[in-house]
């Protein structure tokens, strides 16, 4: 009997198998992250009206709760608004397959949190919502 393979093509199969998985891996979350934008601007553009009372009822209702002395649920607000706002801008302007690559991932971790945090921080010290 003879074989028809050879015991040297098959580490090479495994060798090609191996960066073909990893890369199949990363065009599927790109392309799913790109589905979960299109679904997210469907919905925020039929009911654009309807998010941005939802948000601002929102808005009074902390404020409200800040002005009686719980600030906590007004700086979590600001935080919020802050974060994900300015990751829907760089989604808008750079795509949603920029929020899978791993550069971005740590961009976020080094540099939007702590951005995010001391500009609460500056918000609250500046409406004086904030009591030490």
């Amino acid at each position: 009997m003879t074989s028809t393979t050879t015991p040297s093509a098959i580490p090479s199969f495994v060798n090609e198998l191996i960066p073909w998985m990893i890369q199949a891996f990363e065009d599927g979350m790109k392309q799913a992250a790109r589905i979960l934008w299109d679904v997210l601007m469907v919905i925020l553009s039929e009911h654009w009206l309807a998010v941005m009372i939802i948000v601002f009822v929102i808005f009074v209702f902390v404020t409200l709760k800040a002005m009686m002395g719980r600030w906590g649920s007004f700086g979590s607000f600001v935080y919020n608004f802050l974060y994900f706002g300015i990751l829907f801008v760089i989604g808008l302007v750079r795509g949603p397959e920029v929020f899978v690559s791993d550069f971005f991932q740590v961009a976020v971790a080094v540099i939007l949190y702590p951005v995010c945090y001391l500009a609460t921080g500056f918000i609250l010290d500046k409406t004086g919502l904030r009591r030490y």
